[in-house]
């Protein structure tokens, strides 16, 4: 990570991909279709490729309405990995860090707001840290489809504390 301030090294992160939803509506509810072979991304890049899914999880975190560290999971990275994160419940603050040494991005650490508010999917490539954080008070629902299957024998994860010096994120939320 680089010396500077985490304020100074906010941007976009090379290869991260953001997909936003369109949401059929009507009286009875809605439909979104999440991800689709020939989706493209909010900048017209293919959004899946030719990565294969190897698997579809979902995570919870309780909302517990403040600002203390147990609303925070985060970091971890994956060597081989892609993510795909899509918020189905409730919104969460998104954090990325490229830990990439040959990105034109190295250092940089990406937001995004994910969720209800926002309904969007973010494509998250290997090495690339990332983790989220709650944000009001409903729990989050996040679903995610990976690239790579679990392998509890040899796991494909890393692991950053939320508040490692090094990444330096302020994770308060201000009120303006």
């Amino acid at each position: 990570m680089e010396a500077r301030p985490a304020a100074e090294r906010l941007g976009r992160i090379h290869d991260v991909q953001v997909k936003t939803f369109v949401k059929h509506a009507d009286q009875r509810g809605f439909f979104i279709e999440q991800l689709k072979r020939g989706d493209l991304d909010d900048d017209g890049r293919p959004f899946i490729g030719e990565r294969p899914f190897a698997q579809m999880s979902r995570s919870l975190v309780y909302a517990r309405g403040g600002n203390p560290p147990e609303l925070i999971k985060a970091f971890h990275w994956h060597e081989l990995q892609w993510d795909y994160w899509d918020i189905v419940v409730g919104n969460a603050r998104v954090v990325l860090v490229d830990l990439r040494a040959d990105s034109p991005t190295c250092g940089t650490i990406q937001t995004l707001i994910l969720g209800e508010n926002s309904p969007c999917m973010v494509a998250i490539p290997p090495l690339v840290a990332h983790g989220y954080q709650c944000l009001g008070l409903e729990n989050v629902h996040l679903v995610y489809y990976v690239t790579e299957p679990y392998n509890p024998a040899q796991p494909d994860e890393g692991r950053i504390a939320w508040n490692d010096p090094r990444i330096g994120f302020d994770w308060r939320i201000e009120n303006i």
